[in-house]
Parts: structure tokens; sequence; C-alpha cells
């Protein structure tokens, strides 16, 4: 019995020991796991700071990147214009001067960069918060002074120049230490020498005064050769007649089948009952006289209408149909209520500027047009309608007024829209600090 209780006390020590070697073994395996697990979470947060930085030099690379194609694009139409000014002075386009131009175009990207919000060491674009709960966020510092061209400087002609530039990206995250990431941005750009060529300008022929001739079959009358028509009304009816003195014609009725020719002007004094019609009228006026078609002229059909100086056609209320008309001096269509109306496979040429307040545009047709030298006074719709001004637009104004090309005329540049390259797409060389 003595011998059993000894051997009971030697497996509580036993048990006691293996009990306290597992406990100094889990304490030591639960020290290493709270360690591991501080490595892990500091490892994680070295990542996320990383990230951080790397996210700001994504983020910074973009507004670059879309900062300068926007400069890029705004500066085109400056070089552009400068491009055509030295050509009108006779400056000759060398591969020098391309070179010039792009040290030019340099300048100007830069100086704007220079006044932009990215350029700052502090500014509202440069930081950006990340994840707010764990203050994650990142900030852009020490942007080059100013960003370089090198390839401006050289006299040599490059391929294509480009702008450099370098700044730093910090990543924060848990108030641990910042991480620093350093970034350079380059842009390249060039000017294309083969998209600018020289070509000759057709001249265009606007010659109107040469459309409508001076009648020959007329022989010299008196104002008493147009007799009265019915009513005591003055007709024009087959009469080929010049006059040598300014008319005045009181109660007009109609001019049918007649060639006349009125060296000192005329003036239609009250309604033209019956109109215009199958004739011609050319009509040269005294200086400071005003031709006037007083209202109203009840339609000008298959006629031809010429006159040197300044012209008032009131009101035609039965239109102009297949007829020209050609003044050389300004002109003022309607008056007040009363409107021109209706034109249709007709033109109507002004050498001068006209007040076309009182035009009832609803009327034209395609096939008629009005054409005109100078400016237009009038409501901004009519340019939807067949009335072409050189001063508007003088592109639309040769395409549909020109009579024809009669020879080449002066040298100028055509420069199209692919002039100027630039880079779509920059990736940052980013150095790890």
């Amino acid at each position: 019995m003595k011998h059993v209780k000894n051997e009971r006390g030697m497996t509580l020590i036993i048990v006691l020991l293996t009990i306290t070697v597992f406990s100094v073994l889990g304490l030591a395996v639960m020290g290493a796991s709270v360690n591991n697990v501080k490595q892990v979470k500091k490892a994680e947060t070295d990542i996320q700071t990383v990230d951080a930085a790397e996210m700001g030099v994504q983020y910074y690379n973009t507004l670059l990147k879309d900062f300068f194609h926007e400069q890029i694009a705004l500066k085109k139409n400056e070089v552009k214009t400068l491009i055509e000014n030295d050509y009108a002075n006779k400056i000759p386009l060398t591969d020098e001067k391309i070179e010039e131009y792009e040290k030019k175009l340099g300048e100007k990207l830069i100086e704007a960069f220079d006044s932009s919000i990215l350029f700052p060491n502090v500014g509202s674009a440069l930081n950006k918060d990340i994840d707010v709960p764990t203050k994650t966020y990142f900030k852009i510092k020490n942007v080059t002074d100013l960003p370089s061209c090198p390839t401006c400087n050289t006299i040599a002609k490059e391929d294509v120049e480009q702008i450099e530039l370098t700044y730093e990206s910090y990543g924060y995250t848990n108030q641990q230490p910042e991480k620093k990431l350093t970034g350079k941005f380059i842009f390249t750009f060039s000017i294309n020498k083969e998209e600018i060529r020289e070509k000759l300008i057709p001249a265009q022929n606007h010659d109107y005064t040469t459309l409508i001739q001076r009648p020959t079959n007329v022989t010299a009358c008196s104002s008493e050769t147009f007799g009265n028509g019915t009513n005591g009304r003055d007709v024009f009816n087959k009469v080929n007649c010049s006059y040598d003195q300014l008319i005045s014609v009181e109660k007009p009725s109609e001019i049918t089948d007649s060639q006349l020719v009125f060296d000192k002007g005329v003036q239609f004094i009250q309604t033209m009952n019956k109109g215009i019609e199958n004739s011609t009228l050319y009509i040269t006026g005294v200086t400071g006289t005003t031709t006037v078609f007083n209202k109203q002229v009840n339609g000008i059909h298959n006629s031809k209408i010429f006159v040197q100086g300044n012209t008032r056609i009131e009101t035609v209320n039965q239109g102009i149909h297949n007829s020209t008309i050609v003044i050389v001096g300004n002109t003022k269509f309607g008056d007040g209520s009363d409107k021109l109306k209706k034109l249709t496979h007709s033109s109507i040429y002004v050498i001068g500027n006209a007040d076309m307040t009182d035009i009832d545009f609803t009327q034209f047709d395609s096939t008629a047009k009005i054409c005109v030298k100078g400016t237009i006074t009038g409501d901004s719709s009519l340019y939807n309608y067949p009335i072409y001004s050189e001063s508007f637009n003088k592109i639309t104004f040769d395409q549909n007024c020109s009579l024809g090309v009669i020879q080449d005329g002066d040298k100028t540049i055509e420069i199209s829209d692919q002039f100027m390259d630039w880079a779509e797409e920059v990736k940052p060389i980013v150095t790890y600090n």
C-alpha cells in the first residue's frame, strides 16, 4: 500500500510538469502569432501607403495629360495664324522655321502650366482623400520649378519635341510613415511640315456688270415717247428708247416687251399696275440719285434690270420670276409692312450693301438667290434661305455667287487639321523611395 501512494505522487508531478511545458509553449506560440499579426498589419499598411502614392502618380499623370491635350488644342489655332501671317509676309517655310514654331508652342504650353492649379506645391488639385475612415490619402509635392523643353532649344530639327517635368507623390495611411514615389512626365508634340502646302487661289469672277449688256437697238427718245395708257397711266409697250434726262414716271401702268436705257436715272412714283414683263431696263443714274421702284410693282417676269447707283425696291406683290437684277450700289428691299414677295428662277446681285429688313423670305425657293458683295441688314434667319454675303461667309458666297474662275490668282497656304501631332498617352517614369 505504501508503494502505491508513492507512485500517485509521481503522477501528480508529471501532470504539473506537462501543464507547465504546454503553457510555456502556448504562450510562445501566442506571442509569435501576435507578432506575426503585427508584422502582417504593418506590411499591409505599407502596401496601402505605397498604393496611395501610386494612385497619386496615376491621378496627377491623368491631370497632366488632359491639361496638355487641352492646351495644345487651344494653342493650335494660334500657331496656325502665326504660320499664315508669316507666309503673308513672304517668310519662307523652312525646317528651321518649323523648329521655331515648335519652340514657341513649347513656351506657350509651359507658360499655361505655370499659371494653372497643377503647378503650385499646394493646391486643391494636388491633394486627394482615398479612404477617410483609415485616413488614406495622397499629396503631390515638389513639382519641377518649371517644366523644360530640352529639344526646343536645339537648332537641328527633331522628329518630336518634348516637355518634361518631375514631381513627388506621397502616400499616407493610418498616420503611418509616408511613402514617396518620384514621377517624370514627358509630353511630346510636333508640327508636320508635309501638312502645310502652298497652293494657287483661283480667282473668282464676281463682275456682275457683265451679266446684263446695255441694249444697242435703241434710239434717243424724249420723255414724251412713252404714251398714256388707259385711265391716264404711262405705258411702256414695245418701246425701245434711250433717255438722256431724269425720267419720273408719275402713273406707271406697265413695261412690256421693251428695251429701255435711262442714262440720267428713273423713278417710278406710283403703283405699276401690270408690272414689268419681257423687258430690259438699263439704268445709270446721276450721283446722289436713288432709283425707286415705288410700291407697288405687280410682278417682274422674264426681264433684266441693271441699276447703277443706290436703289429702293419697295414692293413686288406678284414676285420676281425668271429674271436677273444687277444693282451697283446700296439697296433697300421692301418698305415697312410692304415686302418683296416671292423669288423663283431668278437672281439678284448687289454690288454694295443690302437692307433686307422687309423681305418675305418664306416665299423664296431653291431656284432663286440673292448675292450681296457687301453687308446685309436684316433678321439673322435670312441666311437659312438662298441669300449670300461675301462679308458674312466668303466660302459659301464663292460657291453660290461666282460666275466662274477666270484665272489663277495669288498663292496661299493650306494647313490641314493634322498639321500638329501630340502624344495620346505618356506613361510616367516612377522611382520608389
